[in-house]
């Protein structure tokens, strides 16, 4: 695909050449510092952001390749071998806070083998802290801010050229020795003009869903991940995606969605699918839409679908849509049961509409799985037992607890910095068996981990919820899986992480 500038690189007269460059996208290996012994029952989830910009350079002719060395297990060392290896021109990587002592080592090894390597990241971290992400990592050559489909198309005949890279919005680079961080880039609000994922760059085979998703279905894999839109009209303030997707959602056509369902089906036979998007209810119509689509190609017979949503975006009649659709699992954020730390963290949320969502839901036939945060600004041990209280009240099938993390791009991280309290390096901001970060100065980071332990053992210990687990999913599979998480939960406690 070489040529000049000019020339498209796909045959179209609106792509041009990228000269044959080698690209090579990177998901650092990081899973196994983060859970530990915990590691079989999290999902490995297809590197979405990567293979985005991977269609996307794809169609500017240059040769691209993912290195997924967190999906295959892969050391560090291992992993910057390959890469110098295959002597790219370009390496790309998406960063997030808790891997970035993993990213920042293993980019390091990269530049010292690879000198003349250009080293582009984007992501979550990289878009709350651009000038400080460069400043820290000197081996880093240019940061993405925010969504990087379009930013990489005006970025790479630039950086061929070696012209000046500042006319770019959304980017930060280095100038006369200076970090420089350009206007905003306003958000794609055409996103059918974006490529299909390229999941061809990945192998299949490596991913799975969650460890529950076997007790419904017995499969965890093949899995298919799809979104419908970008971005979350929620105003959580311990969120950070809105520092790469905005505050408000843009939907993808819904043709395009179908054609990408179709895509994962009859190529990857896929029998687990995973809706990715932050609150896959907003949109009754689109719902809908995709409801009446997976029925139709028979699809809600043949895979076990799941999505997360916000509860006070339940509606009846679409729940029960989704469940004729195959839609089995529904993931709620629930966060806190506790009004006014439901408050504190911007859910603006209700425990009562918590309840009036899980009775909707649960009407409906979805299996529930919650997500529940401990030790958010304003939290006491009292807020914190009402959570478990209310977590083992509703009738739901899976939960997890987290700590609640700063995150850069947050109110809770500005919150730390405004209050002086102390953050740790960025290993530290993991959200699995990681030093928790107290928020609180009556609740430290000892008692933080003791109501974690004590939210487990009470939710998932209790002989009701067991037995209705034995009913419900198939009990070989649950056995099996409790079994496994005790004896994890014993290993993790005994090298002192849970």
């Amino acid at each position: 695909m070489a040529g000049d500038l000019s020339s498209p690189g796909d045959g179209s007269p609106h792509a041009p050449s990228s000269h044959g460059k080698k690209f090579i996208l990177v998901n650092p290996p990081s899973s196994e510092e983060a859970y530990h012994s915990f590691i079989d029952f999290a999902a490995v989830f297809p590197p979405i952001g990567l293979i985005s910009i991977g269609a996307v350079l794809e169609d500017l002719g240059c040769d691209v390749s993912v290195l997924d060395a967190d999906a295959r297990r892969l050391g560090l060392s291992p992993a910057v071998d390959e890469v110098v290896e295959a002597a790219p021109d370009f390496v790309g990587l998406t960063t997030m806070t808790a891997v970035m002592g993993i990213v920042g080592r293993f980019l390091a090894e990269v530049k010292g083998r690879l000198p003349n390597v250009k080293i582009i990241v984007g992501g979550p971290h990289a878009s709350a802290l651009p000038a400080e992400t460069l400043e820290e990592y000197q081996f880093i050559d240019i940061a993405i801010v925010g969504e990087g489909d379009e930013t990489v198309r005006e970025l790479l005949p630039l950086l061929e050229k070696g012209d000046d890279l500042s006319p770019v919005r959304g980017i930060a680079f280095r100038k006369d020795g200076e970090v420089v961080v350009t206007e905003e880039r306003p958000l794609i609000e055409d996103l059918g003009s974006l490529p299909m994922p390229a999941w061809h760059l990945l192998d299949s085979g490596l991913y799975r869903s969650y460890a529950w998703n076997n007790w419904v279905s017995g499969a965890r894999k093949p899995l298919g991940v799809v979104f419908t839109g970008r971005g979350c009209y929620g105003k959580c303030n311990f969120c950070a995606s809105h520092c790469v997707f905005g505050r408000r959602i843009r939907y993808f056509p819904v043709e395009r969605i179908k054609a990408e369902i179709d895509h994962l089906v009859r190529t990857y036979g896929i029998k687990v699918l995973y809706f990715q998007d932050d609150t896959f209810t907003a949109n009754r119509r689109i719902v809908n839409e995709i409801c009446d689509f997976l029925i139709e190609r028979g699809y809600s017979d043949r895979m076990e679908t799941m999505v997360s949503a916000r509860v006070d975006a339940v509606h009846a009649p679409t729940l029960k849509h989704m469940r004729e659709a195959g839609i089995r699992w529904i993931c709620f954020g629930v966060e806190s049961g506790n009004d006014e730390i439901l408050k504190r963290m911007g859910k603006n949320i209700s425990v009562q509409q918590i309840r009036d969502a899980y009775r909707t839901a649960r009407e409906a036939g979805l299996f529930i799985a919650g997500n529940f945060m401990l030790g958010h600004i304003g939290e006491t041990r009292e807020t914190a037992l009402a959570s478990i209280d209310v977590a083992c009240r509703l009738d739901q099938d899976y939960v997890s607890f987290a700590i609640a993390i700063p995150f850069p791009g947050t109110e809770l991280y500005q919150y730390c910095i405004d209050n002086a309290i102390k953050l740790p390096s960025w290993d530290s901001f993991g959200s699995v068996n990681s030093p928790p970060i107290p928020l609180n100065p009556g609740l430290g980071a000892e008692e933080l981990m003791e109501l974690r332990a004590l939210s487990v053992t009470r939710f998932f210990a209790r002989p009701g919820y067991v037995l209705k687990m034995l009913v419900r999913f198939k009990p070989l599979a649950v056995i099996r899986d409790f079994a496994k998480m005790y004896l994890a939960m014993k290993r993790e406690q005994k090298a002192k992480r849970f």
